[in-house]
């Protein structure tokens, strides 16, 4: 729109009065005005992503912890005070299960790490300024696939019979093929990672931007070498990205029942795929309080990130 239209469309919301010195005065908004303006509709908008978040998100988790000391019934649940569902799950195998798959999430968080900060570092500090945000949103891409699409593709590349396995052969690296790669936690860790691997990516690049590139030139003026750099400058400065990419990572990693459940194989379970199969079940408590269990370790893990490294510095510019 020209700067001659936005003109004319405020001054008919707004019409002005001109007085006799020649300086003109706003008068009384018109109806128009007044429904869209700061008063009116134009001030509301502001309101609905909050009301839309306490609407769709507060009030869901609100209910699930209410819903989890609900009694169960045969198809359903019925108001009450009970905390059965969560004596089940602790007095079960599921707080095993649990426990297992809280330690793999933990190693694909390291694994991604590994492989995905040091991509932000690259892109930060040697990728021109103009094509940085190209190159990060190309690892946007995987996640324009169905994830079931993603995860099950896994399984040819993974199987006793797969691209892994029948290269590994070819180069004379082993005679047989190996077997603990699919249907394992091995199998398990490595979708996480693939499937996960960008959080860390945009939550370093994220870090690493705020970062200014004066920072290191002067590294390398004062002979810092790339070690030195990363481990004494880097990390400290990055530590609330990387942290918060890793609880994107560890989340995820418990809560994605189509992982344990297509590469994992028989017995390979975590919190998501527990609640499932409570749901199938017909066990809407327990589901439910698994759900509260696995929320309130986020948020047990949220309050110590922040604790430890003040995770709104994320959005803000380093000095």
């Amino acid at each position: 729109m020209s700067s001659g239209n936005k003109a004319k469309t405020v001054i008919e919301l707004y019409p002005v009065d001109q007085t006799e010195g020649g300086r003109w005065q706003p008068a009384s908004p018109t109806f128009v005005g007044r429904i869209l303006g700061e008063n009116g509709l134009g001030r509301w908008a502001f309101y609905l992503p909050v009301v839309f978040l306490m609407v769709f998100f507060l009030l869901p988790l609100a209910l699930t912890y209410v819903w989890s000391v609900f009694e169960r019934t045969q198809f359903w649940m019925e108001p009450g005070f009970t905390l059965f569902s969560y004596i089940n799950f602790f007095t079960s195998a599921r707080l095993e299960n649990f426990l297992r798959s809280m330690e793999h999430s933990a190693i694909s968080v390291a694994i991604a790490f590994v492989f995905g900060f040091p991509i932000a570092v690259f892109v930060r500090r040697r990728v021109p300024q103009v094509a940085q945000h190209r190159v990060i949103l190309l690892f946007i891409l995987p996640f324009l696939v169905s994830e079931l699409i993603r995860v099950f593709a896994l399984r040819p590349v993974l199987g006793r019979n797969g691209l892994i396995n029948s290269v590994l052969i070819d180069l004379g690296i082993i005679s047989q093929p190996i077997t603990s790669i699919l249907f394992s936690p091995t199998g398990v860790i490595i979708g996480e990672v693939l499937s996960f691997l960008p959080f860390m990516v945009f939550a370093g690049f994220l870090a690493m931007e705020a970062l200014p590139k004066y920072v290191f030139e002067i590294c390398d003026d004062l002979g810092a070498g790339r070690v030195r750099t990363f481990i004494d400058v880097i990390l400290p400065l990055a530590a609330p990205g990387i942290f918060a990419g890793s609880i994107f990572i560890f989340v995820n990693g418990l809560g994605v029942a189509l992982l344990p459940d297509i590469l994992g194989g028989p017995g390979a379970v975590n919190a998501g795929l527990i609640a499932t199969q409570a749901i199938a079940a017909l066990d809407y408590p327990l589901a439910m309080a698994v759900s509260a269990i696995m929320m309130t370790t986020l948020l047990a893990l949220l309050y110590l990130g922040h604790l430890l490294f003040d995770l709104t510095k994320i959005l803000t510019p380093i000095k």
